[in-house]
């Protein structure tokens, strides 16, 4: 009798568990959002078409970052130049490589410019030029094509010693930045902070001071119709934000502003939520139309600042009252 019952709890738990396995991931489409991943970090999505894929529980839930990881069907993303810096020192910063002071701009030839000191037995300062592929794997090429350091060329001395950069420039494991030859190569997946974007880049060019990376087709897949031009938006699957779990999700994030991208934060969403107003559609899915970040924090920074005002004139009022008495 013991032994059938132990029988049917594994049968149970096995159940359970093929049951979990096989739940469905949440589709997500984007649409000109510009989405904060930290406060520091932006990116520029254009297009996104993808899943999100729980982590360590059953479903997302957006409140957690590190609940879930976003797989990358199809997309195009774009990093300005601030977000490239800090991501580059994000990954190679302190005792992450022996690259100090680095920094990376954008030449108007379309190449990518980086300046810094290699810290080894004698600090060596440079300045580089390459250009930038997408790998057969999908990760990000950079192709160093010059180097100098205190305006004397080093490619040619680096040819006739038979150095090469990764002989000289050296990474701890796992940052998402390998030397290669004289080619670094970069993995989106492990250069952001959480949560993981996952996907297969396809190509990268420099454009209007941004970096664009393109994912899977080169070619937008085609949207749900009825969306709204700047937008978030989750379908199937169950998802969970603040106390509330949907299944066969339908939420669509839509941009109260659309004259520009929807400014979207990770981070302070709920901040966005409670700034805006939701509406139960038809069909039982949510929209939710919310202001943007940006604006929001521009209204708190304007706030808090008027607030100072304020108790700083009404301290001056208190302490002339008191000097009349």
């Amino acid at each position: 009798m013991r032994t059938k019952c132990l029988v049917c709890i594994a049968g149970l738990v096995s159940a359970c568990a093929v049951a979990e396995a096989s739940k469905e991931s949440v589709a997500v489409d984007m649409r000109n959002v510009d989405l904060h991943v930290s406060d520091d970090i932006t990116l520029h999505v254009s297009r996104l078409q993808g899943h999100f894929v729980a982590v360590g529980r059953s479903s997302p839930l957006l409140d957690n970052k590190q609940s879930y990881t976003v797989d990358v069907d199809t997309g195009e993303i774009a990093l300005d130049l601030d977000s490239l810096n800090q991501v580059m020192a994000r990954s190679m910063g302190g005792d992450k490589s022996n690259l100090r002071k680095l920094r990376v701009w954008f030449n108007e030839d379309g190449t990518l410019g980086q300046s810094g000191v290699i810290d080894s037995k004698v600090n060596v300062p440079f300045r580089a030029k390459a250009v930038m592929s997408a790998t057969g794997d999908g990760r990000i090429r950079v192709s160093t094509t010059s180097v100098t350091s205190g305006g004397v060329p080093l490619t040619p001395v680096m040819k006739v010693l038979g150095l090469h950069m990764d002989t000289l420039m050296k990474v701890a494991p796992g940052t998402g930045v390998v030397a290669e030859g004289n080619d670094i190569i970069l993995d989106p997946s492990k250069l952001l902070p959480a949560p993981v974007v996952r996907g297969r880049v396809t190509a990268v060019r420099i454009v209007n001071n941004r970096l664009v990376e393109t994912f899977g087709s080169s070619d937008p897949a085609p949207t749900t119709s009825g969306l709204s031009p700047n937008h978030i938006y989750w379908r199937h699957g169950e998802l969970a934000f603040g106390k509330l779990t949907m299944a066969d999700t339908d939420l669509e994030l839509v941009d109260t502003d659309p004259e520009d991208p929807f400014d979207f934060s990770i981070d302070h969403w709920n901040e966005q939520l409670v700034a805006g107003y939701s509406k139960t559609m038809p069909n039982r899915g949510l929209k939710a139309h919310l202001p943007d970040y940006d604006d929001l924090r521009r209204a708190g920074t304007k706030t808090a600042s008027a607030s100072g005002a304020t108790s700083s004139r009404s301290g001056g009022t208190g302490s002339g009252s008191g000097q009349s008495r």
